[in-house]
């Protein structure tokens, strides 16, 4: 039976592990159940929903999953309708079940098995597809051809699907489509309204309209009208524009049946169609395995990086399992553009289609921008909870509201008292409703995300763009920083220092000049092993590798009629100048085996042209001199290999090593000769040195983070003692600190790794030993107890830090995180774990790089910075077009501004709403209360100007070591708005009672009608406007996260319109503008004295309000003052008490000793009679402990 006979028998027996994960490690079964409709709970629920004004079927459509919970009953996957899925996030999700049959055209599949027809149940669940499975019984991911298979079944697609089982596999996995519809703009509106926040607003208008505030009504409609239209175009215009990203449409060609061609659409692509590449390229349809031939790919689209990238076909293994990571050089990723492809005698370029649609690479992206992780920060979940407090308060105030009229009487003429709430119950009740509004204002969550979009356009101001606003705030609180080495800290083009060669074990001295040696393996090794490729008569490829190969003189041709002569099974070829004249040796590149970031290499298949033996082949390997080192015969290592290295990464040198052979190996062959078979039994050829220098902004920046206190780590992949030396050049690492190796490695005679400290002399010089790049020994030995928490640094390579990680106790492993200075030799999954280690000890992290190799780093970062030319990379929140780090504070500047403006906008609205809530509550019980036009004053034209022009302050523009603070909970800024609220209360009582100590008031007569023009209802208004400008005016406050506030125009010129109007108001006659005054709906108190008295009072609080914010509320004495009444004595940071739990013993410097895993003393732990011992293994000159 052949492979897609066997997949045919198997689907039709409902057996499906071919066709859907169970591999939970690979993609992970998201938790679920299942319902059918219920008609006994719809008739239950459904009246119940839609008697409180419809407010369940709100509920119902904001909370689908518990909807279907009331309306539907629990019943086996089998028989579901509607399936509830929990995604990777804990967010739950309604899927229908949808049910597909195959055409009895295609039921005789497999064993000759008969079958009339096959019903398939399946779900999409974030635009997924998965498939029931009688065996697992439940929903499981459907994959696609790549899954489980060995690099050789691959190769067995070659010959494409026949005609049944590619209808049999498009009813399967549907299209091959990453559609993102643009909804329709009346959908988007009817989504847009039904959310809480405008259908809140819904209620308030209902509340303000029966109250008749129609200006003030009125006001709100047109507000909520323009950021409804603003939130609408902004989700129109990202729509749109996403779907123009996404959308592709082409022609490929496939092979069907093993023979026959046809032109097909992009579309009908399934898993398992084989695709001819086109020698002119193609944008991919989806994701491929590349069969034969070669091919030239961009994939800017997905990693950010623009160099080519060469892609060799699959090898054969039989045993080797497929995986898209491990062998992403043989794979062509769906999105990404293939400039053009190399074939081999006159064959064509072949790939097989292994995920199509939404499980591609390019539908992954797509996807986790439609279902993004929930942003969980501290601030915002704060601020609901503060919301929710004024919830409560609200509703204290409706229950007073409702106590208050029951009780309090009004004499009817006839003598009969009754009590208010009685008289008028529908005005009451709608007083106690105007109170929940005041309380809750509708304007505060737009009002709370201000400051993050004023800073998103000041970072696109500096050509700095971010796709993740809610990460603008966690900006604020970073703490640490990690940096890649190459590209982001030191410059993208290297020079070439020289080159050494070696012969008989001995190097030769450096030759600065590549091109004047004489032919020899090492100019071979760096004329033929690297992936340049010419596209339009321009050398491209990786800088390091085009600085290489231009050093040489040589030159470099693509297969064309000038090598047609030799065998059209060349595709490169390169030359030496002419002008040399070395005989017409001409080098033709045979196979790549491409670079890989796991291998720390690469290696090429190489035909001396002409040649005189046919089956004579030359290996030529590239890579980290460690790597070529241990892959070399022993007898061609110079014994100085060590010493000669050391010098050269001492410098900051960046140094590679070249490894050559010969084999002898029929044509034929060559293109399924493997990896492990070529790269073994090298000859060591010599080295390459090239000089990396420090971008001139790398050294001021990390000495601006480091004065702000915060951390910065080196994360690279570069050599161990390289990235030292570029730590100590740029500051990272200071002069008069150690720099301490550790090292950890599985020993072949026992199970438990064994932990070395070794320390690095201060200019990064090393002494012999052995290993001396991993273990460098400082001439004069530091003694336990020397070294002081604040005075060492951990440098560590890769492989350490894995047996680190996955051996030792977490007790040594986080040390190990928060004395890391330098991880050298560390690949792209170590990146991103290092980030997630570093978070999970209360790190706020911050990640810069420019590599694809960063992508999982940046992604993990609560801030990644791209280095990219593109203004959106999908690899990270932040992009920065200005190709260096300058880009970090500038980040961190705008994120402390913005979380500092969050702050003080949501506590400005917060306070805003108890003021008007306490005013409110003043005027009830003088049966009065404010007129509309107050409320419109008050609203308009102070507190949403204020809100609004607040968050243009632009970030203060240097970074201070205080960070703001990052939660609303705190006792600091608890402890400031109770203030302000109890000085606000106390302004508005002493007012009212400076009103009530003259003489010729009179107080208002409580009549059975709300009376709105009286006293106390314009002393309480006057008093009001001053408060909300001063409480803006306090909050503004500016150093040391934003300017000063007099920085800010737009809020200098609201205030030099409000306060001569609030002043006029206060201080005008009665005669003077009466038609304002009626329409204000307030009477002027008619001495001018007491005027001149209530502005007094208001500008004495004006001053006590920003005295007590700017001087007080922020000093430290008072910080001080409040951590000890809260008995704070401990950090609540993990990486605080870490550092303050560090043994002054350790590190013990040249001693080695093994811990094991889960021993918080790293000791090992031993059973003996049965009791648990700890104890540290010595064995021969092993000598003390961790």
């Amino acid at each position: 039976m052949n492979p897609e006979e066997n997949y045919s028998s198997q689907r039709k027996a409902s057996n499906y592990s071919d066709v859907l994960h169970t591999d939970d490690d690979i993609n992970p079964i998201p938790p679920q159940c299942g319902y059918t409709f219920s008609i006994i709970k719809a008739l239950l629920i459904y009246p119940l929903a839609i008697l409180p004004l419809g407010t369940g079927l709100l509920l119902a459509y904001w909370y689908r999953a518990l909807w279907v919970r009331l309306t539907y009953s629990s019943c086996p996957l089998s028989r579901a309708t509607t399936v509830v899925m929990t995604d990777e996030y804990g967010q739950q999700r309604v899927s229908t079940v949808q049910v597909t049959t195959f055409p009895d055209a295609y039921s005789a599949i497999g064993n000759k098995v008969e079958i009339s027809s096959c019903a398939t149940r399946y779900l999409t669940h974030c635009r997924l597809r998965y498939l029931y499975s009688d065996d697992e019984k439940k929903f499981i991911l459907l994959r696609g051809h790549d899954c489980d298979r060995t690099l050789a079944g691959i190769h067995e697609s070659i010959t494409g699907l026949s005609g049944r089982d590619y209808e049999l596999r498009k009813a399967t996995y549907g299209i091959n489509s990453i559609d993102v519809p643009v909804k329709p703009i009346l959908v988007m509106l009817y989504q847009e309204v039904l959310t809480p926040f405008y259908a809140f607003q819904i209620l308030c208008l209902v509340v303000w309209y029966v109250e008749e505030y129609y200006y003030y009504g009125a006001f709100i409609v047109l507000s909520s009208l323009f950021t409804i239209s603003y939130s609408l175009f902004q989700t129109y215009t990202s729509a749109v524009q996403l779907h123009e990203l996404v959308r592709q449409s082409c022609t490929v060609n496939v092979i069907r049946d093993g023979r026959e061609l046809r032109d097909v659409p992009g579309e009908s692509l399934v898993p398992g169609d084989v695709m001819v590449i086109p020698p002119t390229g193609m944008s991919m349809p989806c994701d491929a395995v590349l069969l034969t031939g070669t091919a030239i790919v961009n994939e800017a689209s997905l990693t950010g990086e623009s160099i080519p990238v060469t892609k060799t076909p699959l090898p054969q293994t039989p045993d080797e399992l497929y995986s898209s990571e491990r062998h992403k050089q043989h794979t062509l990723f769906g999105g990404t553009h293939v400039i053009q492809t190399r074939f081999y005698n006159n064959s064509a370029v072949l790939a097989v289609a292994t995920r199509t649609a939404f499980s591609t690479s390019k539908g992954s992206m797509v996807r986790s921008i439609l279902y993004q992780k929930p942003f969980n920060s501290k601030f915002y979940r704060d601020a609901f909870i503060f919301i929710g407090v004024l919830a409560i308060i609200a509703a204290g105030g409706f229950l007073f509201s409702f106590i208050f009229y029951s009780v309090s009487k009004y004499v009817q003429p006839d003598g009969i008292s009754i009590s208010y709430l009685l008289l008028s119950p529908r005005v009451y009740a709608l007083r106690g409703f105007d109170l929940i509004t005041i309380v809750v204002p509708p304007a505060l969550p737009i009002a709370i995300t201000i400051g993050t979009v004023y800073a998103v356009a000041r970072l696109k101001k500096n050509n700095i763009f971010c796709i993740a606003q809610q990460r603008v705030n966690l900006c604020g609180k970073i703490k640490l920083v990690c940096f890649d080495k190459t590209g982001t800290l030191t410059e993208d083009s290297l020079d070439m220092e020289g080159v050494v060669t070696s012969t008989n074990q001995q190097f030769s001295p450096m030759v600065t000049d590549p091109s004047s040696l004489l032919p020899c393996p090492l100019l071979y090794g760096m004329t033929t092993c690297h992936s340049l490729t010419l596209i339009n008569g321009q050398l491209l490829g990786d800088p390091l590798d085009v600085k290489m190969f231009n050093s040489t003189g040589w030159t470099l041709e693509e297969p064309g009629e000038d090598t047609s002569r030799f065998d059209v099974i060349i595709p490169t070829i390169v030359k030496p100048p002419l002008a040399e004249g070395q005989d017409g040796v001409q080098l033709g590149i045979m196979k790549q085996f491409t670079f890989s970031s796991e291998l720390q290499r690469m290696s090429v298949l190489v035909k001396t042209l002409p040649s005189h033996d046919p089956k004579l082949f030359h290996v030529y390997m590239k890579g980290a001199p460690e790597k070529i080192r241990d892959l070399c015969r022993p007898d061609s290592v110079p014994e100085e290999f060590n010493e000669v290295l050391s010098s050269f990464t001492q410098k900051g040198m960046r140094v590679l090593a070249v490894g050559h052979r010969t084999i002898d190996v029929a044509w034929h062959k060559t293109d399924k000769i493997e990896r492990d078979m070529v790269e073994c039994d090298l000859e060591f050829g010599g080295l390459i040195i090239m000089k990396n220098s420090l971008k001139p902004e790398t050294t001021p920046v990390i000495s601006v983070l480091k004065n702000a206190n915060i951390r910065t780590v080196m994360v690279t992949g570069d050599n161990l003692l390289t990235a030292v030396c570029v730590a100590r050049e740029c500051g990272m690492i200071p002069r008069h600190h150690q720099a301490i190796v550790m090292k950890a490695e599985i020993q072949a005679h026992g199970p438990l790794p064994v932990i070395s400290y070794e320390p690095l002399n201060s200019d990064g010089s090393v002494s012999d030993g052995q290993e001396m790049e991993m273990q460098a020994i400082a001439a004069e030995r530091l003694k336990p107890g020397d070294l002081k928490p604040g005075d060492f640094h951990l440098i560590i390579d890769g492989k350490s830090f894995a047996v680190v990680k996955d051996y030792c106790s977490e007790d040594l492993f986080n040390k190990l995180l928060v004395k890391g200075a330098v991880f050298a030799r560390m690949s792209p999954d170590q990146k991103a774990e290092l980030v997630l280690g570093l978070q999970k000890l209360g790190y706020g992290v911050g990640m810069c790089g420019d590599g694809a190799n960063d992508c999982g780093a940046l992604k993990a970062a609560h801030a990644g910075i791209s280095l990219s030319e593109a203004e959106a990379s999908v690899a990270s929140p932040f992009t920065s077009k200005v190709p260096n780090i300058t880009c970090v504070p500038k980040v961190i500047m705008e994120g402390r501004a913005a979380l500092t403006t969050s702050f003080s906008v949501f506590k400005y609205m917060a306070l805003y709403s108890l003021s008007e809530f306490t005013s409110v509550a003043i005027l009830y019980w003088f049966n009065s209360a404010m007129g509309d036009k107050e409320y419109l004053y008050i609203d308009m034209v102070i507190v949403l100007a204020m809100a609004f022009v607040m968050g243009i302050t632009e970030p203060y523009p240097h970074l201070c070591k205080q960070r703001p603070p990052g939660t609303l909970a705190g006792v600091d800024v608890l402890f400031g708005v109770i203030m302000h609220v109890v000085l606000m209360m106390a302004y508005q009582a002493g007012v009212l009672f400076y009103l009530k100590s003259r003489e010729w008031f009179v107080p208002v007569v409580v009549k059975k009608e709300t009376t709105i023009l009286c006293g106390e209802n314009t002393m309480i208004f006057q008093a009001s406007i001053f408060l909300y400008v001063s409480i803006a005016v306090s909050l503004s406050t500016g150093p040391p996260y934003r300017k000063p506030l007099y920085t800010n125009v737009l809020f200098m010129l609201c205030l030099a319109v409000i306060f001569p109007c609030n002043f006029f108001i206060t201080l005008a006659p009665v005669h003077w503008l009466p038609g304002l005054w009626h329409f204000l709906q307030i009477t002027p108190h008619p001495y001018l004295f007491f005027r001149c008295g209530v502005a007094e009072i208001a500008l004495l609080y004006m001053l006590l309000s920003y005295l007590l914010e700017s001087h007080v509320f922020h000093s430290r004495w008072l910080h001080t003052i409040l951590k000890v009444v809260r008995c704070k004595r401990s950090p609540r940071n993990r990486y605080k008490h870490i550092l303050a739990g560090l043994d002054p013993d350790w590190p013990c410097l040249g001693v080695r000793i093994r811990p094991i895993k889960g021993d918080e003393n790293d000791g090992h732990t031993s059973i003996q009679d049965g009791h648990i011992t700890k104890h540290s293994i010595q064995d021969d000159n092993w000598s003390g402990g961790l």
